[in-house]
């Protein structure tokens, strides 16, 4: 390896900076969970309690507080659904601005601004809810994922961690991570490979016979992962999947995933990968039921990627609120 593991770590999972308005399969995400969730909020009839109200039309400042403390996330997706786009995409809702106080990634303490809407009052009080539920959202992932990240970095700098793709709100989900300070993983089946239990029950659990069957996709892809389980095929496997390297027909590094393993199992095998001269031609993730509390122990069994599912399953949605005032 010309780069260090850490480098080759982050370039094939922590795609975090694709993750923008720019990308166009990330706006679609985005237009999902904002002008979509929008239409259905409003239902057949629209907001029939704003409209039954005849200072409806008047323009007023509103405020996003944090009623708690915690990492902002989703300002620039909230920034883009009122201000930023095409407005054919919100009927009926006139021009909002919106001035930031806060940027992606910043923290905040209780009663700290994000950011501040100007605009009718008809229209603020129909994306409110719109508005405040993605914020809410992404900043208690971005918040539970630094809080790991941080504890994980104590014993290991530099370990990555990532999420799985078992998330609520798909690429959203995986953006907040990233904004607090962790990578991506796959975004989607295309991504990479990942060769995991129920591919291999296709071949009767003969991970050999799957490896030499296997046909690597003509398409561009990140990487190379196969998923083990027990302690006793990492090794033979690794060899294998060496040989295919030096035919060039699998790349180098390829991806060790020990699922469900404990920590220092994890570490008796990478040092037998060491002993055989492998190590430098794969890079290692440990996955399966890892919580905060765990996470430590992992990061130090020599792992470079820890991924885990709590990071979007477990929500730790934050308290914000909107308040209205007179510009």
């Amino acid at each position: 390896m010309n780069k260090t593991r850490t480098q080759i770590a982050n370039e094939l999972f922590n795609q975090g900076d694709r993750l923008s308005i720019a990308d166009p399969v990330y706006k679609q995400w985005i237009f999902r969970y904002t002008f979509l969730e929008l239409e259905k909020d409003l239902g057949e009839h629209g907001d029939i309690t704003t409209d039954g109200l005849s200072k409806r039309n008047t323009t007023i400042a509103a405020r996003v507080y944090a009623n708690t403390s915690g990492v902002a996330a989703g300002l620039s997706e909230i920034n883009y659904f009122l201000a930023a786009s095409n407005p054919v995409f919100k009927p009926g809702i006139k021009k909002i601005a919106i001035t930031q106080e806060l940027s992606d990634g910043s923290t905040f303490k209780k009663d700290d601004v994000l950011l501040e809407c100007k605009g009718r009052a008809q229209d603020i009080l129909k994306v409110e809810r719109v508005m405040l539920n993605l914020l809410h959202h992404m900043s208690g992932i971005a918040t539970h994922a630094q809080s790991i990240v941080t504890q994980a970095k104590k014993a290991n700098k530099n370990v990555l961690i990532v999420p799985t793709r078992k998330t609520t709100w798909g690429l959203l989900d995986k953006k907040a991570v990233h904004i607090g300070g962790g990578g991506t993983h796959r975004l989607d089946l295309s991504d990479a490979v990942l060769i995991k239990d129920n591919h291999l029950a296709l071949y009767n659990n003969d991970l050999r016979s799957l490896l030499l069957d296997y046909h690597p996709p003509t398409s561009p892809y990140r990487f190379f992962e196969i998923e083990i389980d027990t302690k006793n095929t990492a090794l033979p496997i690794a060899h294998v999947i060496r040989d295919l390297q030096k035919n060039n027909a699998l790349p180098d590094p390829a991806v060790i995933m020990f699922d469900n393993m404990k920590p220092g199992d994890i570490e008796k095998q990478i040092a037998l990968f060491k002993k055989a001269h492998l190590y430098d031609h794969f890079i290692f993730e440990a996955s399966g039921g890892i919580t905060k509390k765990s996470v430590q122990s992992y990061a130090r069994s020599g792992v470079d990627v820890i991924s885990m599912g709590s990071l979007t399953q477990t929500l730790h949605p934050i308290d914000l609120s909107l308040e209205i005032g007179m510009p």
